[in-house]
């Protein structure tokens, strides 16, 4: 066990339970939310090392979940994962601040090392 935590947020239960577990096996301490609201309000508690969110999911995206993030927490680094990345919506989360943009799907091997680069920094 290390000394972060991590915050996954994604909505489809499967990845989200899959990007957990990779995680842990490498030492985090992994925190789970299955939409935005819930992911807000576990950031509000909580403070995370770095926060992995999905960029599409119901009731509230990934670009506002990170907005609202913002609001309290300016300096959180975000790794947005998608599958439905364009140039227009990676260039919009590099301004709003985050760090890394994965495509899916996404191998074990990059989220790990998109984890470890985030915290070198």
């Amino acid at each position: 066990m290390n000394d972060y935590s991590v915050l996954v947020v994604d909505d489809e239960e499967h990845t989200r339970l899959g990007y957990a577990e990779v995680l842990r096996i490498d030492g985090y301490d992994v925190d789970v939310a299955q939409n935005g609201a819930e992911g807000l309000k576990k950031a509000e508690r909580k403070e995370y090392q770095v926060i992995v969110t999905d960029l599409r999911m119901p009731e509230m995206d990934g670009m506002t979940f990170i907005e609202k993030l913002r609001n309290f927490d300016p300096e959180a680094r975000v790794i947005v994962i998608t599958a439905f990345g364009t140039f227009k919506t990676y260039k919009k989360t590099k301004e709003m601040g985050v760090v890394s943009f994965l495509n899916k799907p996404v191998r074990a091997r990059d989220l790990k090392e998109a984890v470890a680069d985030i915290l070198k920094k």
